[in-house]
């Protein structure tokens, strides 16, 4: 999540609880909650104010554990995205899932193209077990996941040299249309830009 799509879920919940942030505390809540998305963030806000009987700024761990939840309950929602990604997209084409837990998962089962040929009791028993574990262990370091996971098209491709102009990443859990992945990379380009100026500019801002 960049500053900008922090600010623009996170801002107008402050003025709804007439909350009084300091720039170096919503810094600190930037800095525990950035990993998330900004579409996880929006609906972990609206679940708060919704339930949450108190008048005062939630706190980061009251955020953070509605973000968070059963890990249970993440492992088989993350589940059903994967089996949904794959019966949707296949192996062949590019996805970026908006739990990056997922991409973490796929990547130390094999990889995006070796899940879309398991079968039978391999592919069950990947399901039934193998699956919720590493979910459990990849849930607690999502920053680690790859940006998107590459289908066999976009491979392909970049081995003979192809332009990849036309590979396009399907997005799950995040509402948005398909883009290609040149213009993906371009928007982590970006972002990583914008979020190392606002760190730079916060280091000087308490410096000072």
């Amino acid at each position: 999540m960049t500053t900008n799509e922090f600010y623009g879920v996170f801002m107008p919940v402050v003025e709804y609880y007439k909350a009084d942030l300091s720039p170096a505390v919503i810094a600190l809540y930037f800095e525990d909650l950035e990993r998330f998305s900004e579409a996880e963030l929006r609906q972990a806000l609206r679940t708060l104010r919704q339930t949450r009987k108190f008048s005062n700024m939630p706190t980061i761990a009251e955020i953070l554990e509605v973000l968070e939840g059963s890990v249970d309950d993440k492992a088989q929602l993350a589940l059903d995205d994967l089996v949904y990604a794959l019966t949707r997209y296949g192996t062949n084409r590019s996805v970026c899932f908006a739990d990056k837990a997922i991409m973490c998962v796929v990547e130390a089962a094999g990889g995006w193209e070796r899940i879309g040929k398991l079968e039978g009791k391999e592919w069950d028993d990947f399901k039934k077990w193998e699956f919720k574990k590493l979910y459990k262990t990849y849930a607690k370091t999502p920053h680690l996941a790859k940006s998107y996971l590459i289908g066999a098209h976009e491979r392909q491709n970049s081995f003979s040299n192809q332009p990849s102009k036309y590979d396009k990443i399907h997005f799950i859990g995040i509402d948005r249309e398909p883009i290609t992945a040149l213009e993906f990379k371009q928007e982590l380009a970006n972002k990583a830009i914008e979020n190392s100026t606002h760190k730079l500019l916060s280091g000087i801002n308490k410096a000072s």
